[in-house]
C-alpha cells in the first residue's frame, strides 16, 4: 500500500492526491504530523543524503523553519531523528512511500515509479 504523508495546505500534496485519483490509485494518507518512528526510519533507509533529503530547503523557509535547521546542525543523528518527529513542520510534503520506492515533494515524471508495473507495460506495448 503507498503511504502519503502531506500537508493540507500544500499544494504539491493536492497534486499528488489528484494524480493518484486520475489512475485509480488507493493510497493511505497520513497527516506529515502522523509520521512514525518507523516510517521516518524506512525512509532514510530509502533516502541518498538522508535527513538532507527530507526536510525543508532553509531558502524558501519562514525564519521559524531556518532557526529549527540550524538547531538541528547541532543535534547528534537519534537527536535530530527525534526532533523531526516532534517538530514536522520541518519535513517537505508530499512524502509518498511503499515497500522499496519513495518520493519527497511532486515530481510530474518520478510518481510514475508508483503506478502498477501492469499498467506501465500495457503503455510501453501500446506506444
Amino acid at each position: 500500500m503507498i503511504k502519503v504523508y502531506y500537508r493540507g495546505s500544500c499544494g504539491s500534496s493536492r497534486r499528488a492526491f489528484s494524480w493518484f485519483e486520475k489512475y485509480n490509485i488507493d493510497v493511505q494518507k497520513q497527516q506529515i504530523s502522523k509520521m512514525t518512528r518507523d516510517d521516518l526510519f524506512k525512509l532514510l533507509q530509502l533516502s541518498d543524503e538522508g535527513l538532507k533529503d527530507i526536510v525543508k530547503r532553509p531558502g524558501k523557509s519562514s525564519s521559524e523553519v531556518k532557526d529549527a535547521l540550524k538547531y538541528m546542525e547541532l543535534l547528534s543523528f537519534n537527536e535530530a531523528l527525534y526532533f523531526v518527529l516532534s517538530h514536522p513542520y520541518v519535513l517537505q510534503t508530499p512524502i509518498i512511500m511503499d515497500g522499496n520506492n519513495h518520493l519527497i515533494g511532486y515530481n510530474e515524471d518520478e510518481i510514475r515509479k508508483f503506478l502498477p508495473k501492469e499498467y506501465r507495460r500495457h503503455r510501453l506495448l501500446s506506444e
